[in-house]
């Protein structure tokens, strides 16, 4: 077990132990692994960035592997129903207006993007006498990347473990529960459909976007934003004029670090939905090239050029101009592409690129 750890791991990662591992600057050390739940690390290792790594290992291998880095066991995902908790809210109203004082509603408190709330609810005189109201447990999860959605005096927050939650704001009482099938690292939006229903719109780290019900929590619709194996949705949707806006990045830059993976393929895009149905109305990658070959690293493995410029957070509105906003990240291979390290504007209506403003070109290190 440590021997294979050693081999795949601690190239990046370290060992229990080292104070700075080699891959420190971009992977975080293995103490920090250790911190996670083994559900966290057997995903990655089995569909996430790091499976490339752990190939040729069986199932109950990375099991292992995933229990002995955390040293905890894996516990039964049932555990995190909310029918199986015992703080289930006695009654269910409807979720009201999504908009207006006390709401935050994705990202932020509108579409702009601005994070900026008007009404916040207190003062910053009455902030030293703030005391606990009431906690929830998330059951077999070590990390909440996506900030918590406030609507309608209810919370809607989702976890690693693939789950999304809705809970009453007032007392911390759990609504209901959906699991999705890989962890949920964005932001919940939450929107008014034609029909007057209320739906809520994420994302998963196996780039699936999802609509269920905000009520009930039941599924409306489900599509994948983008086919590449480790394309990942990390920002919050937009949901604006019955639209929505899907960001898509993804985690094979550190699937890139190996020198057997055909580094790499994937670009970032913004893809437009129609929220009733889950049909794509159209999509825009950040890098109009597809892909090309370049050279072979040192192993014979066939490298490739135009990629990165993942989009990791949620679109901004600018409805005045008909514009989405985004900023894009790095390029995963040399020579970077000039639409990286950018901020873009797409089009509302056609997904067509209307401009683009240079912030950085990165030069990633060459893989040899």
């Amino acid at each position: 077990m440590i021997r294979a750890i050693d081999e795949r791991c601690a190239i990046c990662h370290g060992s229990a132990g080292d104070e700075t591992p080699t891959g420190a600057e971009v992977a975080p050390p293995y103490a920090t692994l250790q911190q996670l739940a083994p559900e966290t690390i057997l995903q990655a290792v089995t569909s996430g960035a790091m499976r490339v790594h752990a190939e040729g290992l069986s199932d109950d291998y990375k099991l292992a592997m995933a229990e002995f880095i955390s040293g905890r066991k894996l516990g039964p995902i049932e555990a995190g129903e909310a029918s199986n908790m015992p703080n289930r809210c006695s009654a269910m109203s409807p979720l009201g207006n999504v908009t207006g004082p006390g709401t935050w509603n994705g990202w932020g408190p509108d579409a702009s993007n601005a994070r900026y709330q008007a009404n916040p609810g207190l003062t910053p005189a009455q902030s030293p006498s703030l005391t606990l109201k009431w906690a929830f447990g998330f059951p077999g999860v070590s990390s909440v990347y996506g900030q918590p959605t406030i609507v309608g005096e209810r919370v809607f927050v989702g976890v690693d473990s693939g789950y999304v939650y809705a809970l009453n704001a007032n007392t911390g009482c759990v609504h209901w529960s959906f699991l999705a099938e890989s962890g949920v690292r964005n932001a919940i939006s939450i929107g008014v459909l034609a029909d007057g229903s209320h739906a809520a719109f994420f994302g998963d780290i196996r780039a699936n976007v999802y609509a269920v019900d905000a009520d009930t929590g039941a599924l409306l619709w489900k599509i994948q934003a983008d086919p590449h194996p480790l394309a990942v949705v990390t920002g919050a949707p937009t949901f604006y004029e019955d639209r929505l806006y899907v960001p898509v990045s993804s985690r094979e830059e550190a699937a890139g670090g190996s020198l057997s993976y055909p580094c790499c393929t994937f670009r970032g895009s913004i893809v437009a939905v129609d929220p009733a149905t889950g049909r794509q109305i159209w999509k825009t990658h950040a890098i109009p090239e597809e892909p090309r070959p370049r050279e072979r690293n040192s192993q014979g493995t066939q490298l490739w050029t135009s990629n990165g410029a993942a989009i990791w957070h949620a679109p901004t509105i600018d409805a005045e101009n008909r514009a989405v906003y985004v900023a894009t990240g790095d390029a995963y291979a040399h020579p970077a592409h000039p639409n990286t390290d950018a901020v873009m504007a797409f089009h509302m209506d056609t997904g067509e690129i209307l401009w683009l403003s240079l912030i950085h070109i990165s030069e990633p290190t060459r893989r040899a």
